[in-house]
């Protein structure tokens, strides 16, 4: 990561945090265990696509970390952030256009590939990332249908959380 990405995926990552922390967070505990929005993984989704593997998942278990934290669970946020971290690699090539990437793109945003391309890229990504979560969270699979449940939900309302925080942000690098 050059010097000309480090500032703005700083400033992602302490806006994502603080948004999930004193926010979201605030919303699920008032609406219930139900109405789960996370945000903060698009800090590991907005990293530069040329990113090393090992520093996504170090990354992703970073801001995890932090957020676990925030939210008094040891570890599971920090879980679910580096096996994102693991797993952005192989989405973003997964959907990489015909000729692979020019170079000239810096993050996985609709700025770069369209809007079409980035709601398949952060739906996959997200569903990934939550179902992994919820997972850890309950720590068995006896209560599938209660993770599935969970994450469809958590799903839904955190795309539109992702899609709002694209539309007002429009990241670029």
């Amino acid at each position: 990561m050059n010097s000309t990405n480090l500032f703005p995926n700083l400033y992602r990552f302490i806006i994502l945090v603080l948004v999930q922390a004193l926010i979201l967070k605030q919303i699920t505990l008032y609406a219930g265990e139900w109405f789960n929005i996370f945000i903060y993984p698009l800090f590991i989704l907005f990293l530069p696509i040329e990113i090393p593997t090992a520093f996504s998942v170090a990354l992703g278990f970073s801001i995890g970390l932090v957020v676990d934290f925030f939210y008094n669970s040891p570890g599971v946020h920090a879980s679910a952030g580096a096996w994102s971290g693991f797993m952005r690699k192989v989405i973003v090539m997964g959907f990489q256009p015909r000729g692979g990437f020019s170079g000239k793109e810096m993050i996985p945003a609709p700025s770069y590939f369209g809007f079409n391309w980035y709601f398949q890229v952060a739906g996959l990504f997200f569903f990934l990332h939550l179902f992994w979560y919820f997972s850890v969270d309950s720590f068995t699979f006896v209560y599938f249908g209660r993770i599935l449940l969970k994450t469809i939900s958590a799903w839904g309302l955190s795309m539109i959380f992702a899609v709002v925080f694209v539309l007002l942000v429009n990241p670029k690098r």
